[in-house]
């Protein structure tokens, strides 16, 4: 029966397209995919992506589905200052910077939030090597999801309201690469985001010196 041998196939990846699907089985009856996702075989994730069911049991899916279902795309922002533990509180929602337009996804129970950055700046991620075949997630390095969150979280522009973050000292102090920043902020050129990050590194980077 076909399906056993494409769950075989496919199981490596976790996460495929209809793209993927037809390279490995080209003239596949389209409708042979509503049919297997009626009976559970395969999961719809978004438009033209689908997954196996085990798939959401693994620990970077939430990621790789981020990177894929609306891309090009990386994680930053509060989920990769989680990673990167800046900050210790629980993060509820996957949140990514793209190209692409902003676009907030219900996926399975999980959401995915991504903001729209400028080509010229969309850079400064790291590839982590993930349990699925050749699926790499791209997440931003510690310096870039700083300074993304600091060029979509605009509320926070004060004194008062960045201390309120409390991100850690003990990290920043050990791993903050200050000509990566820098290098971020000129090619950004945005005044009132670079003064954000001046206070933030004021107030949890300067301040144990």
């Amino acid at each position: 029966m076909i399906v056993f041998d494409f769950i075989e196939k496919m199981k490596p990846f976790g996460i495929f397209s209809v793209s993927d699907i037809e390279k490995m089985y080209p003239g596949l009856d389209k409708r042979r995919l509503f049919e297997w996702q009626s009976k559970g075989y395969i999961l719809k994730l978004r438009n033209n992506w689908y997954c196996l069911p085990g798939f959401l049991d693994d620990p970077y899916s939430t990621w790789i589905t981020a990177n894929l279902v609306h891309g090009p795309s990386y994680i930053s922002l509060e989920t990769a200052l989680a990673y990167h533990d800046v900050i210790s509180e629980g993060v509820f929602m996957t949140t990514s910077v793209t190209t692409n337009r902003p676009l907030r996804l219900e996926i399975h129970g999980h959401t995915y939030s991504y903001s729209s950055l400028r080509n010229d700046i969309f850079t400064g991620y790291l590839l982590l090597e993930t349990s699925m075949n050749n699926r790499k997630v791209r997440i931003a390095n510690l310096e870039k999801a700083i300074v993304d969150f600091f060029y979509f979280r605009t509320e926070y522009a004060t004194y008062a309201s960045i201390k309120e973050l409390r991100f850690s000292e003990p990290v920043l102090h050990e791993h903050l690469d200050m000509a990566r920043i820098e290098n971020y902020l000129e090619a950004a050129q945005n005044k009132a985001l670079a003064d954000r990050v001046r206070i933030m590194m004021k107030i949890f980077y300067h301040a144990a010196s």
